[in-house]
C-alpha cells in the first residue's frame, strides 16, 4: 500500500514545475528588523530520549503543535481549534498570536478565514472574533483530535459536525451569554463582536462533557528537527506574496531571528492583546483541488483520500513538497518532492495556507516568491 502511495505521489510530482523564487515588480517592508528575544534555557532530563518523550527539569514536555516546551497538562491533552474572522472590519484579532498552528483558506466572496489551534490557551482574556465553520476546517480540526469552536456554519460543515460526528464542537452561537459565565460572549451588537476566552473555552468543554484526554493511538501531526532544519536543499526565499485577492497577505523573512513576519491589507497583522506582529517559523502552502457546491456560493476543497503538491518555507528557504491525506480524520502528511521523505519542521509556529488548484481554476501559479526581499518593494 505504501509503495502504491509513494508511486502515485512521485507521478504527481513529475507534473510539478521547479521552484522559481525570482524577482517580481518592486512593491513596503515596514518590518522592524526585530532582534531575536533571549530564548529560555530549558534543561532536558534525558538528552537521549526520543523527541516526544523528552521532559525538562521543570516538568515541561514537547508541544505536539510547535515542538516547543509547554506545561505537561496542555501539551498532552487535546488542543482547541477556534474559527477566526479575517476581514478588515474585524482587525486586529485577539489571542491569535498564542496559536501554535494557523490554517488560512479562501472562502466564498474571495475573503479568507482562519482557524487557530492552541494547546495552552491559558490567560487569554479575549479570542476571536469567532466566525462560522466551513467543511474543510472540520477536516483540518479532526486531524488534531481538537475541540472545535465555531459560530454556526454552512450546511456542508454541519453535515460533517452533526451527521458524521468528525469533531467535538463548541458552537458559540448556542453557547453565548455573559462573559465569565458562558463559553462565548459579545462585545457589541454587530456581527464581528462574538468572542471567547480561556475561561469560556473551559466552560464550554465542561458544559458539554468533553473528555480532554488524547486517544491512546494519537499520532502527532508533524515531525520536528530536534537540531534544526536549515533546508539546505531549498532555494532562497525571503519574501512570499500570496494570491489571496482581498487581504493580499505577504510574508517577509527576518534573518536576525529566523522568522517570517506577516502582513495583510497593506499593514502588519498584529495580535490585539499584545500589539505584536504575527510571525511563523514554518509556512506550508498546500495546493488543493477546489470546487463550488452546486446551487451555492460555498467553496469546497478535495482533501480526504487525495494528494497534491505545495511548498515548504523555513529559514529563508523554500522547497517543493507533496501532501497526502488518506481519510477524513487521517493526518495530512507532507513529503519532500525530490526524496519523498516526510518533511521536518523547525520548532515554532506553523501556518498552513491552502491554495486553490485544479478543476475550477488554478491560482497556485499566482503566488510570488522572492529570493531576495530587496526585490519585493513591500519589504522596503
Amino acid at each position: 500500500m505504501k509503495k502504491q502511495l509513494v508511486s502515485a505521489l512521485l507521478v504527481l510530482t513529475m507534473a510539478t514545475s521547479l521552484i522559481a523564487c525570482g524577482k517580481k515588480d518592486e512593491v513596503d517592508d515596514s518590518s522592524d528588523s526585530t532582534q531575536a528575544a533571549d530564548e529560555e534555557v530549558v534543561e532536558v532530563v534525558d538528552d537521549s530520549a526520543a523527541f516526544w518523550d523528552q521532559t525538562s527539569e521543570d516538568g515541561k514536555v514537547r508541544s505536539y503543535l510547535t515542538g516547543d516546551w509547554v506545561d505537561a497538562k496542555y501539551g498532552r491533552q487535546r488542543p482547541v481549534a477556534v474559527m477566526i474572522e479575517n476581514t478588515k472590519a474585524c482587525l486586529p484579532q485577539y489571542g491569535i498570536g498564542n496559536a501554535g498552528i494557523i490554517y488560512e483558506c479562501v472562502v466564498e466572496g474571495v475573503i479568507t478565514r482562519m482557524m487557530a489551534i492552541f494547546d495552552d490557551y491559558t490567560g487569554l482574556e479575549q479570542i476571536g472574533n469567532i466566525r462560522s465553520s466551513r467543511p474543510y476546517y472540520v477536516y483540518f480540526a479532526s486531524e488534531y483530535d481538537a475541540i472545535y469552536m465555531h459560530a454556526g456554519g454552512n450546511p456542508a460543515a454541519f453535515e460533517l459536525i452533526d451527521d458524521k460526528d468528525l469533531v467535538d464542537n463548541l458552537n458559540a452561537l448556542t453557547l453565548e451569554g455573559s462573559k465569565g459565565k458562558s463559553a462565548a460572549f459579545r462585545t457589541g451588537t454587530g456581527e464581528h463582536t462574538l468572542y471567547t476566552n480561556s475561561d469560556g473555552i473551559d466552560i464550554g468543554i465542561e458544559k458539554l462533557g468533553y473528555d480532554m484526554s488524547l486517544s491512546s493511538d494519537y499520532e502527532p501531526h508533524f515531525q520536528f528537527a530536534a537540531d534544526g532544519n536549515a533546508l539546505e536543499q531549498g532555494e532562497d526565499c525571503e519574501a512570499l506574496q500570496l494570491y489571496y485577492y482581498t487581504n493580499k497577505p505577504y510574508w517577509i523573512y527576518n534573518e536576525d531571528d529566523g522568522l517570517y513576519y506577516r502582513y495583510e491589507f497593506n499593514q502588519k497583522q498584529v495580535d490585539a492583546i499584545t500589539g505584536e506582529q504575527l510571525t511563523a517559523k514554518n509556512i506550508i502552502l498546500e495546493d488543493v483541488q477546489w470546487f463550488t457546491y452546486q446551487g451555492s456560493q460555498y467553496l469546497g476543497y478535495m482533501l480526504s483520500n487525495n494528494t497534491g503538491t505545495g511548498k515548504f518555507l523555513t529559514n529563508g528557504k523554500v522547497v517543493d513538497i507533496v501532501w497526502s491525506k488518506d481519510g477524513d480524520t487521517d493526518v495530512t502528511h507532507y513529503y519532500y518532492a525530490d526524496t519523498m521523505e516526510e518533511i521536518q519542521l523547525n520548532v515554532g509556529v506553523t501556518w498552513i495556507q491552502a491554495c486553490q488548484g485544479g478543476f475550477e481554476g488554478d491560482y497556485t501559479g499566482d503566488n510570488e516568491f522572492y529570493a531576495d526581499k530587496s526585490d519585493f518593494s513591500k519589504a522596503n
